[in-house]
């Protein structure tokens, strides 16, 4: 009875924590991105600082994952440094109660953040990504501001010396490879004799229900072909050869970062299904899955260095040991996603690699530590 009393205390002074650290960041991060949206957005159209608030409320949940891993870090040290300047470690300790028993409390509230941050804050996150690039594109193109506006009002090109194909989408799907509402067209060089001119004679306009992008070629249906001087031509379909790559749209048009983590699966599945490279989501997506180990490690690390150093003392040195270590951890999980995204090697050992290797010394310390 008593062990779990004490557990719970520190479970609720770890969240207590956590709260106060998340709080700090959450209001830096929105005082920073309101001035950069009147800055960027302001500029060029009228936008009142409740409207720049609002654009930033659409990215706090993104921008807010990305500091998670360093909020638990901070957090554990806040907590177990309180604790041990206030000798109640050393009563906890001389109740019987083992390092394994009180660090309990903060490996579950880590799991526990890094469960709701996979399944429910990335989801939103995501979802008020994309609706943050519309609102932000309709207030752009309100001021006359030109703006790529991701899967909607595509534009691409295509062609060589002599032929080029100007390409109008009214959307394109999430894989980048199914466009509706098509237009292509199609302009080729002037030669005088055997020489070749700067300017370009118009050869057909062709309207468009869908056009997919293949390997080598785009595949069109339901269109109306219009050249000069002939009437207009229906066909059910029609094959035109491109030297666009599948691949290389993919990424323009799709970012890992704006499809949730419930959505990624069927995504990736869809997209394999069309020949594509999906390295990227997959890295996504294993990633997320590995956040509450992560979380966990963080979370260990900083509270096995207020263990230590609280023997040892030196707050400066305190601060300076759990920063290292969770820099070093967060530049081998970047190095490791790199490697993962490309291909390089597989995405559920990069994305798991760091966070289970942490993990592993986080307890041998530990281990070592409180058990020799």
């Amino acid at each position: 009875m008593m062990g779990s009393r004490i557990q719970r205390y520190i479970f609720l002074r770890c969240l207590f924590a956590l709260s106060l650290v998340m709080g700090l960041f959450a209001i830096t991060i929105m005082l920073v991105d309101i001035v950069e949206q009147l800055r960027t957005v302001g500029e060029n159209v009228e936008l009142s600082p409740w409207g720049a608030v609002q654009l930033s409320l659409m990215k706090l949940p993104g921008l807010l994952e990305e500091t998670l891993a360093f909020a638990v870090l901070v957090a554990a040290m806040i907590a177990y440094n309180q604790l041990s300047k206030s000798s109640e470690l050393s009563v906890i300790r001389s109740m019987g109660q083992s390092a394994w028993q009180f660090l309990a409390p903060v490996i579950v509230m880590a799991a526990g953040l890094g469960v709701f941050a996979m399944a429910i804050l990335n989801p939103m996150g995501a979802l008020l990504s994309e609706r943050f690039e519309e609102t932000r594109a309709n207030l752009l193109q309100e001021g006359g501001q030109v703006v790529d506006r991701v899967r909607t009002d595509v534009w691409l090109r295509q062609g060589n010396d002599d032929s080029q194909i100007v390409i109008h989408a009214a959307s394109v799907d999430s894989t980048g490879q199914i466009f509706t509402n098509v237009r292509f067209l199609e302009e080729g060089r002037v030669y005088e004799g055997a020489r070749a001119t700067n300017r370009f004679r118009f050869i057909r306009r062709i309207d468009a229900e869908t056009a997919t992008i293949s390997e080598g070629f785009w595949q069109l249906s339901n269109l109306v072909e219009n050249t000069p001087g002939a009437a207009p031509l229906r066909l059910e379909s029609l094959a035109i050869e491109t030297d666009l790559d599948p691949n290389t749209l993919l990424s323009r048009f799709t970012s890992p970062d704006t499809i949730g983590f419930w959505s990624l699966p069927g995504f990736i599945s869809q997209t394999n299904r069309a020949g594509l490279d999906t390295s990227r989501f997959s890295m996504r997506w294993f990633g997320l899955t590995s956040l509450p180990v992560l979380y966990t490690a963080m979370a260990l690390i900083g509270a096995i260095v207020c263990l230590r150093l609280s023997r040892l003392g030196g707050t400066s040195r305190l601060i300076a040991t759990g920063a290292g270590a969770a820099v070093a951890l967060f530049f081998v999980t970047q190095i490791a996603s790199s490697f993962g995204s490309s291909g390089a090697i597989p995405a559920l050992i990069a994305a798991w690699s760091p966070a289970l290797c942490a993990l592993f010394i986080s307890l041998t310390v530990l281990a070592y530590q409180e058990d020799g």
